[in-house]
Formats: structure tokens, sequence, C-alpha cells
């Protein structure tokens, strides 16, 4: 039989319930026996208080104890008044005898002189039988002399057929209500354990639909304990893995299209040019040729952006001068934006480095990608200002450009793949819509964050800040 969790917990909380009852049992009889036999023992010396005060009477002070010796009923008749005993039968009597548990004292208790010896021959040698045991002594006082002892010998064990029939009756009224205990224990713990063990349930429920690829199904949550908080965030990761599908699927159906478009062009001019009505003429081959760097570039910023993905960009760091990497990349595209009149503006000191530790393969793509992307869709005539500095341990990089500027709406999705700011920033420019995307993948595998604003200049600014580690 598998041990489920429920078994496993329901079995521990019923073991436990069953050793505590069991040693509730075994210390609540223990206690009940000592206590009233402690009790017994206590009726029993007061008894012994009263016969010492009334044999005191039978005393004399020239002969002792000789009235008692030579009268010893009077002893008898002394026991059967304090302790309520009947009387002894005769030789020939034919009555019953008393229940033994009337002779409460009797039987244990002696008359001692002040020596300590027992003043009856026969309580002599019933003491003399019963040395071993323990007696309780109480002395006889007269005219404040101690005049003797009256002795008893006190039981550790329960004896009397009355006392142990209420004590097996209260006992057997314990074993009742330790049972009731036991089974409402049970049915409790059954309770508790499917009550606690709820929400696992539910768990298992959600897991078996994301396994069926249902994301639609929340954990119900009640509580704040901690499987309240697993159950918050499985639910928050059912989310998360329904997004990401969505994204997913928005992912290859965008993909799609952007292939389809280029291909579908390449496709209709090679059919014109078979079926004759093109001839392969220069015009029409330099159109297939654009359409294929368009489609070449789509496929570059796909893989740069799987690498990126995969944090293969960001794999080997070293240290490096931002400083000298920004103005590298800087001149080397500075005739390029002169071909649009772009005028660059450097808003750094040139030679004061700036140190990280990062990948400069990855930072070098970052860079240029921002760099494509203000040539590309910043208008002639324009400006593009570099401004770096460093605070604390925080390094701060600036790209500005001049107009046009991006709608407000579209800012906060500039970083998404494949999107296009309509109009002014089209695929016609040449771009895929995934450089942006490509750039966050490598600022966040580098512990920096970036963001994208309105630029003074007219254009878009993008804000970039990269920890400056002690090197």
């Amino acid at each position: 039989m598998r041990l489920t969790l429920f078994r496993k917990l329901f079995i521990s909380l019923l073991l436990i319930s069953s050793i505590m009852m069991v040693g509730m049992a075994l210390l609540i009889n223990n206690s009940f026996q000592t206590g009233l036999q402690n009790y017994l023992n206590h009726r029993e010396t007061e008894e012994m208080q009263v016969i010492a005060e009334k044999i005191s009477q039978y005393y004399s002070p020239e002969n002792g104890w000789r009235m008692i010796e030579e009268q010893p009923y009077l002893w008898t008749n002394l026991l059967r008044k304090v302790g309520n005993h009947p009387a002894r039968e005769r030789a020939n009597s034919h009555r019953d005898r008393p229940p033994q548990e009337q002779f409460l004292i009797n039987p244990r208790i002696f008359l001692l002189n002040v020596q300590g010896e027992a003043v009856l021959d026969r309580a002599r040698k019933m003491k003399e039988r019963n040395e071993r045991d323990q007696f309780i002594k109480v002395p006889i006082i007269l005219d404040e002399q101690n005049i003797g002892w009256i002795a008893i010998i006190q039981k550790e064990i329960i004896t009397g057929k009355l006392t142990k029939i209420f004590f097996k009756q209260q006992l057997n009224n314990f074993y009742w209500i330790a049972a009731w205990a036991a089974l409402f224990s049970f049915v409790v713990a059954a309770l508790l354990v499917r009550h606690f063990l709820q929400p696992l349930k539910n768990l298992g429920l959600s897991v078996k639909a994301l396994q069926r690829g249902d994301f639609n199904y929340q954990i119900p949550v009640k509580g704040q304990d901690e499987l309240a908080e697993l159950s918050k965030t499985f639910n928050h990761l059912t989310n998360t893995l329904k997004l990401q599908k969505v994204s997913r699927e928005q992912w290859i159906a965008d993909i799609s299209h952007e292939l389809r478009t280029p291909i579908a062009v390449l496709v209709s001019e090679i059919e014109a040019i078979e079926d004759g009505i093109r001839k392969p003429e220069p015009k029409y081959i330099k159109s297939l040729h654009e359409q294929v760097m368009n489609l070449s570039r789509l496929v570059d910023d796909l893989y740069q952006l799987s690498l990126s993905d995969a944090g293969v960009l960001t794999k080997n760091t070293e240290r490096v001068n931002l400083t000298r990497l920004l103005d590298n990349i800087a001149n080397q595209n500075e005739l390029r934006l002169a071909e649009k009149n772009i005028h660059l503006q450097r808003c750094y000191d040139s030679s004061k480095a700036t140190l990280l530790q990062a990948d400069p393969n990855a930072l070098s793509q970052l860079i240029l990608n921002l760099f494509e992307n203000s040539y590309r869709y910043t208008d002639p005539d324009g400006q593009l200002k570099l401004t770096l500095s460093q605070r604390l341990n925080r390094v701060e990089l600036i790209i500005e450009d001049s107009a046009p500027a991006v709608p407000d709406d579209a800012l906060p999705k500039l970083f998404e793949r494949l999107f296009r700011v309509d109009k002014s920033r089209s695929r016609a420019n040449g771009g895929s819509g995934l450089g942006l995307s490509i750039c966050q993948n490598i600022v966040k595998a580098q512990g920096g964050e970036i963001g994208a604003d309105h630029s003074p200049l007219g254009g878009l600014k993008i804000k970039i800040t990269l920890p400056a580690k002690d090197i």
C-alpha cells in the first residue's frame, strides 16, 4: 500500500495522540492510586489520634498498661467504637463474619509502651512478623508526659474490597473517557489533515492542468501560511506562463509575417523574370538584392536576439574602458552620419577612463545597435548626442537624437520584439524591430537598466545605467 502524505500525517498524529493517551493513563493511574492510598493512610492516622486520647484512661502510673494486659477486650472495644467495627463473633456463634473491609485498623494497629514494646501478646507476635513494614506511631500523652504509642502498619498498595472496587470503577470510567477522547482525536486528526492538505491537492490539480496546456486554472488561496504563499506563487507562475505562451504565439506569427513579406517580393519578381514579364535588367537585379539584404538583416537580427536570450553575448567578462570603446565606435560611424549631415556631439571627457567589468563584445553590439537605430530614423541635418558620466558605483550612458519624435504611447513598447513606430520608424527604413530588444537583453545581462524617453533635441533619448565594479 502506497503511503500518501495524508496517511503519513494521519498516522503520525494518531501515534502521537495514542502515546500521549497511554502516558496520561499510566500517570493518572499511578497518581490516583497513590493519592487514594495517602488519603486512606491519613484517615487511619486521624483515628489513631482519637485512640491515643481515649486509651490513656486505662494507664496507671504505678501499674502501667496492666489493665489492658489483663482485660484485652477493653482495647478491642475501643477499636470497635472508634473504627465502627462490629463485635468479634463468639466461638459458638453461627452469624456471618462481617466483610473484611470493616476491619480497617484492627489487624494492623498496636499498643506500645513507652519503650516501644507491644503490650498485648497477640499484637507482639504480629509486630514481630511485620518488622520490615513501615510503622507510623502516634504518642499517647497523659499529664503532658509520653506514656506509650499507638502504632500502625501502613500499606503502600490499596487494600480492602470496597476500596479496590471504588478504584477499579474510577479506572474504568477513565478508560471509557480515554477511548472516547481517542475516537474524537481520530476524527479531528482526519479532518485537520484533510484541511491542511487541500492546498497541495489543488496544487496537484493545477500542475496536471499545466501539463494539458491549460493555463487558466487558478488555485484558491485561503489564509496567510506557507501553503497559501506557495499557492500565490504558483498562480503567478501560471499567469506568467500564460503570458509567455501568448507572447510566443504572437512572436511566431510576427516572425512569419516579417519573413513572408521579403520572400513574397522575391518570389514575385523572380517569377516575373522567369515568365518574361521583366528582363533581368540591373534595376530589377538591384531590387532583388535589396530584398535579399533585408531578409539577411532580419535573419541576422534574429540570430543575435537568440544569442542574447541565451546569454552568449555576455559570456566573457573582462576589464573594459567604456570611454575608449564609445570613442572608437563613434569614430567608425562619424563619416556615415555625415552622409545624412547628422552632427555628432560628444559630451564627455575622452581622456578620463570609465572602467567596467563586462563583456566587451556585448557592449560593442549594444552601442552599435543604438548608433544604427539613430542613423536609420533621424532626419537629415539632425543631431546625435553622446553623454557618459559616472556617479558613485553607477555608469550612465545617454544617446539622444533629433526629430522625428516617438509618440508617448509608443515609448513603453520600444523594447518589444518586432515593434515599430508607425510612419517615421517603419520597415521602409530597413529596420527589423529587434535592435532595441537585443540592447535590452545585453543591458539586463550586465546587471544594468535601460529606458526610453523624449529627447530635448526633438527625437528619442535612450538612457543606460551599468554597475561600475571595483577592479
